[in-house]
């Protein structure tokens, strides 16, 4: 049985291809978020993946054997519709809710300073991913910013996979994602490099499309607490 943890998406080169530090250190933030994530797995085989494309993501997992994997992280920079990796500026090579939040997203990031915001032919919707791969009891967790954020129109990210992954009929999966921006901080000031994990802050629990928990518990949700909320 299988663990994924994908870390990382954001842009590492600026447009002149000169290094964009900004983004390495981002991208060391969610990798060492993803050690520690890991370190509380303590069964199935772990794979800690760094992000390249929406389409490079969904490749990975189209090939695992249905019923294979137990759990996905996925630590990258977020929106209430979206994952936001990036390789070219201004431009989106994530994972989107659907159709209508793309263009939402493409109009609320374009300006006439930075121009049109895109998404490119590797960028790939929730429901491009294949649920069938995923044990029945399988936990998703989002740690990027507001993928759970209430009071949205349409689905939110976190609320879209949960939906898919109970068509896909495991009746028992579960999805977490915080509610409102998410950091690394999770000791505040005296948080370390390697110590750094989005673990805190509100966060939510959904099943097939509906809020089943709201808390702000720090580390950890135990797999067994969320299982006894399913009916």
């Amino acid at each position: 049985m299988i663990r994924f943890l994908f870390h990382g998406g954001t842009r590492e080169k600026n447009s002149n291809g000169s290094t964009r530090d900004i983004g390495i250190a981002h991208n060391s933030a969610f990798y060492f978020a993803a050690k520690n994530v890991a370190n509380d797995y303590t069964d199935g085989e772990k794979r800690s993946i760094k992000i390249t494309t929406g389409a490079d993501m969904v490749k990975k997992n189209k090939c695992m054997r249905p019923n294979s994997i137990l759990s996905l992280d996925i630590f990258s920079h977020g929106t209430p519709y979206s994952l936001n990796f990036s390789v070219n500026e201004n431009e989106n090579c994530g994972l989107v809710t659907g159709w209508a939040a793309k263009q939402g997203l493409r109009f609320h990031y374009s300006s006439l300073e930075d121009g049109i915001y895109n998404f490119s032919a590797d960028s790939r919707y929730v429901s491009d991913i294949n649920f069938n791969v995923f044990c029945n009891e399988a936990r998703i967790q989002i740690h990027g910013c507001n993928t759970a954020k209430g009071f949205m129109p349409g689905n939110t990210l976190v609320e879209e996979f949960s939906e898919q992954i109970y068509i896909a009929n495991k009746k028992k999966s579960y999805v977490i994602g915080h509610t409102k921006k998410s950091n690394p901080n999770i000791n505040g000031d005296n948080t370390t490099i390697k110590g750094q994990d989005y673990r805190h802050g509100e966060r939510s629990v959904y099943y097939n499309g509906k809020l089943l928990r709201k808390t702000t518990q720090k580390g950890l949700i135990l797999h067994s607490e969320i299982q006894g909320l399913i009916k």
